[in-house]
């Protein structure tokens, strides 16, 4: 009898080692592919800003009658990073789809082989550098779309961490917590409010008629004030004041991004370009903490689209499909029973759906650094984030933000029938 209850725990602890080994390994690897994103961006502002003689001697690259500007090659060097970044994480990506199980012989390919994956990184990086200029043109094209995408997903991923947030300090039934709540609540709309008078300010100067900024700036105001007040409704049982205030402060941030980046000589842009450092900062760190949070965030997204964690307190105490309870009558199936649980051990979240947001980022990273532009070869000096191309995707992401908010909200009122989390 020791010896059968010996051998019970010693395959009860190997079966929890492992799983704790499988989780561990999943962490790790997460915040592995977050250090090669960074990485990638921090290459990619070197290569932007130091590395335009090496790329005037690639003679594929360097091929024209008259050589560009500097910042041509610049931006050149910055999409070639971009596109090899995209392709390593989308390959992943596109490997990884359908994958529910730890024990899955295609799950290991996400949290193992890094040697491999390091030396495959490399590879990505360098492959772009021999492709003909025209491709990236191409690609520049696609990425614009791509970034639009991630800024709609980065705001999901800030409604998850505001609605986060307001759930733990609410929950720790403190008046200094919430105190503190409605501190920042009152600060966001302090600030939003702020932007919106500084707009009408800038972006309309006296002796210059600029309907469309108004009507944009107008927009914005109109929009917050509306979700903001259907948050605080009755009938809407999850409506929240504070991650309607951080929604509408950002939603202020993209208008005044998206204004500021009018052509520097357009009579309606009364600020110039006196910020573009500052803005290419913030989307740098906004990027950043978006993808950060979402690589280390556990949680099923591809299922909800919310980033929310999935509900471990309901998460039975058995054993996988396929395994045994184990139990004393059962000793001989004990380790048959361990090694099924941990092959049909759910993933913690979409490894597929992860290496997707990470793509999209890239594309996004090489839209800030270049200012949305095309890098054809008869492009001259630009500065950052500036064009008409980086402000009306700015615009549309915002209204599809505004949108996607709003509905969230009413969308459990008006689909009744439906269940929403």
């Amino acid at each position: 009898m020791a010896s059968a209850c010996l051998g019970s725990c010693a395959a009860t602890c190997a079966c929890s080692a492992c799983k704790t080994c499988v989780n561990g390994l999943s962490s790790v690897s997460r915040f592995a592919y977050f250090m090669l994103f960074t990485l990638s961006i921090f290459l990619s502002w070197i290569f932007r800003d130091y590395a335009q003689g090496l790329m005037k001697k690639i003679p594929w690259i360097d091929h024209f009658g008259v050589r560009p500007s500097d910042e041509w090659f610049g931006k050149q060097a910055v999409y070639r990073l971009s596109f090899g970044n995209f392709m390593f994480f989308a390959a992943f990506s596109v490997l990884l789809v359908g994958v529910k199980y730890k024990g899955e012989a295609r799950a290991k390919l996400h949290t193992g082989g890094w040697f491999v994956k390091l030396i495959t990184w490399l590879v990505f990086n360098i492959v772009p550098f021999f492709l003909p200029n025209e491709s990236m043109e191409v690609y520049s094209a696609f990425a614009r779309f791509g970034s639009g995408v991630f800024l709609i997903i980065q705001m999901l991923i800030l409604l998850d961490f505001t609605h986060a947030w307001n759930d733990a300090w609410v929950s720790k039934e403190h008046y200094g917590w919430v105190a503190g709540l409605l501190s920042l609540t009152t600060a966001s709309y302090a600030l939003a409010i702020t932007g919106i008078v500084l707009m009408y300010k800038f972006f309309n100067p006296e002796g210059e008629t600029c309907d469309t900024n108004v009507t944009l700036i107008t927009v914005t105001l109109v929009m917050f004030v509306l979700f903001s007040a259907i948050s605080l409704l009755p009938q809407v049982e999850h409506g929240s004041l504070f991650p309607s205030a951080v929604i509408a402060l950002y939603t202020v941030f993209l208008c005044f991004s998206a204004l500021g980046s009018q052509p520097e000589d357009y009579k309606c842009n009364g600020m110039g370009h006196k910020m573009d450092n500052t803005k290419l900062w913030i989307g740098m760190i906004f990027t950043l903490a978006s993808v950060a949070y979402s690589a280390l965030r556990a949680g099923s997204a591809s299922d909800s689209f919310t980033f929310r964690d999935s509900v471990t307190s309901s998460t039975p105490l058995v054993s996988a499909p396929g395994s045994k309870t184990m139990t004393r009558s059962d000793e001989d199936d004990d380790e048959e029973a361990g090694s099924v649980g941990g092959e049909f051990e759910e993933v913690d979240y979409s490894y597929s759906f992860f290496h997707f947001v990470f793509a999209l980022a890239c594309m996004y990273v090489a839209m800030l650094m270049t200012g949305w532009g095309s890098p054809a070869a008869t492009e001259g000096k630009d500065t950052i984030d500036v064009g008409w191309t980086s402000y009306w995707v700015k615009i549309a992401s915002q209204w599809v933000m505004g949108g996607l908010y709003t509905w969230s909200l009413v969308a459990p009122l008006i689909l009744t029938d439906r269940d929403f989390l």
